[in-house]
């Protein structure tokens, strides 16, 4: 986790703005804006150079714990599954978009990612909770939209 830490931080100082970041088949990192979210395109996992944006959103289910994220351009496929990562740790200065898991009766290994896909949200089958880095982890084969909340 720490090597992942150290790439994310250094592609985040190098480049990283609000239209997105360019990624094609050598693969790539695309942060979003507060650096909660990450996602990680490995190599061979698109044929093409795409452009790729994160942005919050506000269409998300009632379960949501914090910010909802729209991955662009929604319904790009890869070829082989990239990675998303939800910082949970990660601050946030806007107090309506921050949350805290204790306050909201949460324990970090109750977190699932959600995904978009046709109108539905739900879980991603693969996920990872690191609870000592506070991250949550899944595999996307789509771009959509995606969210963290705790299971029911």
């Amino acid at each position: 986790m720490k090597t992942f830490l150290a790439a994310t931080l250094s592609l985040t100082a190098i480049g990283c703005d609000a239209q997105g970041e360019t990624v094609g088949p050598r693969g790539g990192v695309v942060v979003s804006d507060d650096g909660r979210l990450t996602l990680e395109i490995p190599e061979g996992a698109l044929d093409r150079e795409v452009e790729i944006t994160i942005v919050e959103s506000d269409d998300a289910p009632s379960s949501v714990l914090g910010t909802v994220y729209s991955i662009e351009p929604a319904g790009l496929v890869f070829s082989a599954p990239a990675t998303l990562v939800y910082d949970v740790s990660a601050s946030s200065e806007d107090e309506e978009r921050a949350f805290d898991l204790a306050k909201a009766g949460v324990e970090m290994e109750s977190l699932v990612l959600l995904g978009e896909k046709n109108s539905r949200w739900q879980p991603l089958p693969d996920r990872d909770v690191d609870a000592d880095d506070e991250f949550v982890t899944a595999s996307v084969l789509w771009l959509s939209s995606y969210a963290i909340a705790a299971r029911p």
